[in-house]
């Protein structure tokens, strides 16, 4: 029996001579693990962005419940960002994740040095570049479509309902001037359906 004990460890290497390569690390294993620890960085640090930025937004959008009186607004931005439509049933679901960086950057141009206090103007300054000044119809449409395109998820947004927010906005924050009346509502839509789809 131990005769069989000495042949099964001999011959799985166990208690004989250690082997001579365990003590050597090639360049290649180093380098690997250099990188390994490199990507590990960069995701921890990315993690880190996250969270900080998602804390700006989430105290951006705070600043806007409270400052925003607009009881209409605040109920389109529910329509048009809390729920989604199945367009081959027609059954509307509540969303289980909302986009609250679009939600934000709507409302970006028109407070942006709160914005910049709370920590979330990087997330969209670039987008208004040398505009951010001179506000305007145009200049907003464009940036909203600048802001579709870089933070946009993928989820079909309710085109009725987004033309309804996207005149609110125009007309709470007078972009298309102080005095309105009804039938500048549908010339308003109908330049946003030009402007947008």
């Amino acid at each position: 029996m131990v005769n069989e004990t000495w042949w099964i460890g001999e011959w799985l290497d166990i208690g004989g001579q250690p082997r001579s390569d365990v003590n050597k690390v090639t360049e290649e294993a180093v380098r690997r693990i250099q990188d390994q620890s490199k990507k590990a960085q960069q995701v921890h640090q990315q993690i880190q962005d996250d969270k900080t930025n998602n804390t700006n937004i989430a105290k951006f959008l705070s600043f806007l419940i409270e400052t925003i009186k607009n009881e209409h607004i605040i109920s389109l931005l529910y329509d048009v960002f809390f729920k989604t439509k199945n367009p081959e049933t027609g059954v509307t679901h509540l969303r289980k994740k909302i986009n609250v960086t679009v939600i934000s950057g709507f409302f970006y141009p028109f407070y942006i040095k709160e914005a910049e206090k709370l920590g979330v103007s990087g997330l969209f300054e670039t987008l208004l570049a040398q505009q951010k000044w001179s506000m305007n119809f145009h200049i907003y449409i464009a940036y909203i479509k600048q802001l579709a395109g870089k933070y946009h998820d993928n989820i079909a947004l309710d085109q009725e309902y987004l033309l309804k927010l996207l005149l609110e906005i125009i007309k709470y924050f007078k972009i298309h001037g102080e005095s309105w009346s009804p039938e500048e509502d549908q010339i308003t839509i109908s330049k946003l359906k030009k402007e947008l789809f």
